[in-house]
């Protein structure tokens, strides 16, 4: 059974657990919230989570440090001086198999910049989702979970180096 790591799913990512579930994936959860791990969990039979703080990076690597390789792995990781990212990477690079990496990241984030700064693992493929607003007849709004989810999963059915869910232009209409 192919293996999914979801950092950020017991919130804004629940659908593309719940999707990723339905592909067959084992998908384990990143999440510190209780309460919304168990709405995640609801009526779900592989869906495990791993109770953490990603803040708290000895307790994340090992949490996701497991005895097998994730073949998927999804990642909002917000950047704090901890540095979860470095944990996230030091782990892949131990992997034996080949894994895509999903990285979820905010409007105002400079793609190419983040690229050449990481230092990605040979054996997974790295794409990037940046999460933009959509532009409505007389005002802007940031994106629903659900619509962030849509589009995490319309990012891994094309499998592009980059995706952008909604729109970043123009800049200065955003909300």
């Amino acid at each position: 059974m192919e293996r999914a790591l979801v950092i950020g799913g017991s919130g804004m990512l629940a659908e593309t657990c719940h999707w990723l579930e339905k592909q067959g994936y084992e998908v384990y959860v990143v999440g510190r919230t209780r309460s919304k791990m168990a709405k995640l969990l609801e009526n779900s039979q592989n869906i495990l989570p791993l109770y953490t703080d990603y803040r708290d990076v000895n307790d994340f690597k090992q949490k996701i440090n497991q005895t097998f390789d994730w073949s998927l792995v999804v990642a909002w990781i917000h950047n704090v001086p901890e540095n979860p990212m470095k944990v996230l990477l030091d782990v892949l690079f131990n992997q034996k198999s080949t894994c895509d990496f999903y990285h979820v990241l905010g409007s105002s984030s400079n793609l190419n910049t983040i690229k050449e700064k990481l230092k990605t693992p040979k054996n997974c493929t790295y794409h990037q989702v940046q999460l933009g607003f959509i532009l409505e007849t007389g005002y802007s709004r940031w994106l629903t979970n659900q619509e962030i989810s849509k589009g995490v999963i319309e990012a891994f059915k094309l499998k592009q180096p980059t995706y952008i869910v909604g729109q970043l232009e123009p800049w200065d209409q955003r909300p």
